[in-house]
This record gives structure tokens, sequence and C-alpha cells, in this order.
């Protein structure tokens, strides 16, 4: 069940609206909210993210050490229909639509009757840009 529209619910809301393209951990969202005047303290940015996840509406990726992790918005559907790559050198995360995949995912499901999700999933590996 969605929560209460709450000044600092709506204040985040915002924020992943017009940073849909990009990820941050919750400190870079506590700064940047503190820059535009929104003062947020970090447990509250912390707990609102969480539900924001919870709603669907944001992503959380676990970093590599797993021990951290960054949100980015995820718009209603639009997050939850393509795959994502993640470079293990620059951080860098980037959205793919690609058919191959789309028939993995498809495969597994046929032949093994298992239903992938991938708006859980995340490939890691080197991007073009590192590899240079």
């Amino acid at each position: 069940m969605p929560e209460y529209n709450t000044k600092q619910r709506e204040a985040l809301l915002r924020f992943f609206e017009n940073n849909s393209d990009k990820h941050y951990t919750a400190a870079e969202i506590e700064l940047r909210l503190a820059a535009m005047g929104e003062k947020l303290g970090k447990a509250t940015v912390y707990r609102r993210l969480d539900r924001l996840v919870d709603e669907g509406l944001v992503r959380r990726f676990v970093a590599d050490d797993a021990k951290s992790c960054c949100y980015q918005y995820a718009g209603g559907e639009g997050c939850k229909n393509h795959f994502h790559l993640k470079c293990m050198s620059c951080g860098e995360l980037m959205h793919i639509e690609c058919d191959y995949l789309d028939e993995m995912k498809a495969h597994i499901l046929e032949h093994h009757g298992f239903m992938v999700d991938i708006s859980k999933i995340t490939i890691c590996g080197v991007c073009e840009k590192c590899r240079k």
C-alpha cells in the first residue's frame, strides 16, 4: 500500500523524477537535497528510500562490496522492462534492451520452469571505455 504523501516523500520523488537517468547513493541524495533546500536527515532518507523501493518507484542496486547500494528512479514500469549492466571499474550503470537476453529469459521459463524478474538483475562486467 502506498505511503501517505509527505513533504519528505514528495521531495525524494521530485529528486528522482528530475534525475531519472542516474543512480545515487543515499549520502549523495541527502547532500543534493540539502543543496536544494530540502533538509532530510540520514535516517529519514534511508527510511523513505526503503518505502519507495517497496512501492516499486525506486530501484536499489547493491554495490560490489554488498555493504552499500545506490538508487535510481524506476518510473513505474519503465525501468522494469530492460536489463542493467554495471561496470565494475567505473561504476557506470547502463540500461540495455536486447532481444538475445529476452530470448534467454524465455528459454529459462520454457525449459526450466523459472520466471526471471529482470527488474532484480544487474549484469556486472567492464564497460568499453574502461577496457581501452
